[in-house]
């Protein structure tokens, strides 16, 4: 793939300027000869660039950009490009597929940042955590790891019927409709996309009704003051369960602090960083706290719960949809089959849920790829297509990972796009 260099110049310029730097032309602390390739592939197009560097990765972008631009920093490039889906990662180093994927996260939220400051766009990237692309050295060639999730509510209903007369009650009237701040903090929980944004939302939801239900003493901690409220007049709206010993100081110390201060020196979390996992996980906990303590101050009529599975029926049936045992890569109106063992996975798992991986060869009759279809004994099983397609030069072979997200339809869902 032939580029006209100087577009990529400018950009190694402005990301020098952007961070106050004296960056080498189209060195940026990489050796010159893998700069000169990874610029080579990575060139401004309408194409998805072809794989490059020691490793890499594409996330989506919540929308397209409005302009092409090449940022280059010492851990490698990251390329945006102008309307398309995906913003891409090659990185200079030859990492394993699960730190590859975290460094170009990271690389990829500081070139934002940039871009930014700058006044050059303001993007966001989008379900990260759930459609991405992967790529990693196999031999003289890369592995591609292709990473989609599949959402699954559920939901569950049940109805009645009188048979036979009944005499007419007289209803009794309806109790006057809450009003009360916990509940606008729990609905921007609830609808926010952010995860940070909702954490705070629903911390400051707890806050409210523990300062309803108790004061804070003048020389009393926020934690102190947490803790007697859970353990006094609060206490009958928790069922067993809801919180265990460190429930309260892990919503506080991991989670309140980092998240309401950021402060240069003192731990804090900025969005989209590494401690994203485990404060999901946090914020499910604060908020089903959260919900039940609502249903207690408001009643089960205006605060409703969700029903739950058990995790041996999650696994049961995720199990069932992880039995694929043929892949269909496809490019447009071109095929190409190959059977694969899919392989279920239940450590670490995914969204707390088993989640599955099938390895297959490139098929050589493919350039590049904009689906795949599985097929279980030749019958359709799922599909997944690609929002661009994806070039398959210098691929040896091509691994599909599955996650299943599996949910009450009438609860959050249990992951944010952002």
């Amino acid at each position: 793939m032939r580029c006209d260099l100087r577009a990529e110049q400018s950009a190694v310029q402005n990301c020098g300027e952007a961070f106050g730097q004296s960056i080498p032309l189209l060195l940026c602390g990489l050796a010159a000869t893998l700069a000169e390739d990874i610029l080579s592939d990575l060139c401004v197009n309408d194409e998805f660039p072809v794989l490059s560097g020691g490793s890499g990765a594409a996330f989506l972008l919540d929308s397209p950009s409005s302009i092409s631009s090449t940022l280059i920093f010492p851990e490698g490039c990251v390329v945006i490009r102008k309307n398309a889906p995906f913003a891409s990662v090659a990185l200079s180093a030859s990492l394993n597929q699960e730190d590859a994927k975290k460094e170009a996260w990271r690389l990829l939220q500081d070139a934002l940042d940039v871009l930014a400051a700058k006044r050059q766009a303001t993007l966001q990237t989008a379900e990260g955590d759930c459609t991405y692309l992967v790529w990693i050295e196999d031999g003289d060639g890369y592995e591609l790891v292709l990473v989609d999730t599949a959402d699954i509510p559920w939901s569950v209903s049940a109805s009645a019927s009188v048979v036979g007369a009944a005499p007419a009650l007289i209803s009794p009237a309806p109790a006057p409709l809450p009003r009360h701040a916990a509940l606008r903090f729990y609905r921007l929980a609830l609808t926010s996309n952010e995860l940070y944004d909702a954490y705070r939302n629903a911390y400051l939801a707890l806050e409210c009704l523990v300062s309803e239900a108790t004061p804070k003493g003048d020389r009393e901690s926020e934690l102190s003051w947490l803790k007697r409220a859970m353990s006094g007049p609060l206490s009958p709206g928790i069922p067993p369960g809801v919180i265990e010993h460190d429930t309260i100081e892990d919503i506080y110390r991991g989670g309140r602090l980092p998240t309401f201060h950021a402060k240069v020196g003192s731990t804090f979390y900025a969005p989209h960083g590494a401690e994203r996992q485990s404060m999901q996980h946090r914020f499910d906990k604060l908020e089903l706290l959260v919900n039940r303590l609502l249903q207690h101050r408001f009643g089960h009529a205006f605060v409703s719960g969700t029903g739950s599975m058990s995790q041996s029926l999650y696994d049961g049936m995720a199990s069932a949809s992880l039995v694929f045992d043929e892949v269909v890569f496809r490019d447009g109106e071109l095929r190409a089959s190959t059977p694969v063992d899919v392989q279920p996975v239940s450590s670490p798992r995914r969204f707390g849920q088993l989640w599955g991986r099938a390895t297959a060869t490139r098929p050589a009759s493919l350039q590049w790829i904009d689906a795949l279809e599985t097929r279980k004994g030749g019958v359709d099983w799922m599909s997944s297509k690609l929002t661009e397609r994806v070039p398959l030069q210098g691929v040896n072979k091509i691994s599909i990972e599955l996650n299943l997200l599996q949910y009450n339809s009438r609860s959050k869902r249990p992951v944010h796009r952002r």
